[in-house]
């Protein structure tokens, strides 16, 4: 083996530690994987009981028809890749403050770079798409939506120096990012449901009221991403960085923690109207 296949070797080998620093900092698998695992399931589990009710309870053959299929897998991993690249997009917009106010952070102490990022940013796209074939192609479409506003999201609609000095009006304008994930996994699973049998026992009067059925879903999720915003912006005393704008440090952390707790109690709401 010559010198120059050594040293690519090398490359290769150290690029992929550096990778692996940056997701055990920036986006630890483990926790995401666990999180993103439960966000998927709890939709998809929720929209096929409220689409397939009639099939899942009714004896066609003397066999039950299960909700858990093999293409679960594949929209779990959709699901996932999304959230990366929400890590990602955050990264580029991010680049000049966390220089500023936080540079023990992976990108800008050199460990991996933008241009990096944005390599695998484009591969995890290409293998959403790819993905997203094993389940109905239809849903690239859906999944356009959400490209479209981590899109804006990455410019800050255009309007950053507005939208940086309100806190609150930043966090539930990106947080609408989670209705159009969670517009996904609904269409998702109707592809992954038999369309034949869809069509022969669901009434369309009944089609009407799980679209109706569905809201509490997407209220419930775009609440999570508010709760996951002001929770992770809402800290100790000793645990605030300068410069870095906190909900603790805007409303003070008793008041944070207040409108934490006032959040989690209309979340149970949409989760009683759910089930009912």
């Amino acid at each position: 083996m010559n010198e120059s296949n050594v040293n690519s070797k090398k490359s290769i080998i150290q690029n992929i530690k550096n990778f692996k620093i940056y997701l055990n900092e920036r986006f630890p698998l483990g926790k995401n994987s666990f999180f993103v695992l439960i966000f998927t399931l709890s939709g998809y589990i929720y929209t096929s009981l409220l689409y397939n009710s009639k099939i899942m309870y009714l004896f066609t053959n003397g066999v039950k028809i299960g909700i858990f299929q093999y293409k679960i897998i594949a929209l779990f991993i959709i699901i996932f890749m999304f959230f990366f690249q929400l890590r990602i997009t955050d990264e580029f917009k991010d680049y000049e403050e966390d220089l500023k106010y936080r540079a023990y952070r992976p990108v800008q102490r050199g460990i991996i770079s933008l241009k990096t990022l944005g390599k695998i940013g484009i591969a995890t796209v290409i293998i959403q798409i790819m993905l997203a074939h094993v389940i109905d192609p239809e849903i690239i479409y859906f999944m356009i939506f959400v490209w479209i506003y981590m899109f804006l999201m990455a410019k800050e609609f255009f309007i950053k120096k507005w939208l940086t000095k309100r806190i609150l009006i930043y966090a539930l304008s990106h947080v609408v990012i989670m209705v159009f994930i969670t517009l996904v996994i609904v269409e998702a699973t109707q592809y992954i449901v038999p369309k034949n049998i869809f069509d022969v026992f669901i009434l369309q009067w009944y089609k009407h009221n799980i679209d109706f059925a569905l809201i509490p879903l997407f209220a419930l999720n775009y609440l999570n991403g508010i709760v996951l915003e002001i929770g992770r912006k809402t800290r100790k005393n000793d645990e605030e960085e300068h410069g870095v704008q906190t909900y603790s440090k805007l409303w003070g952390r008793k008041k944070a923690v207040i409108v934490l707790s006032l959040l989690f109690v209309i979340e149970y709401f949409f989760v009683i109207l759910g089930l009912a």
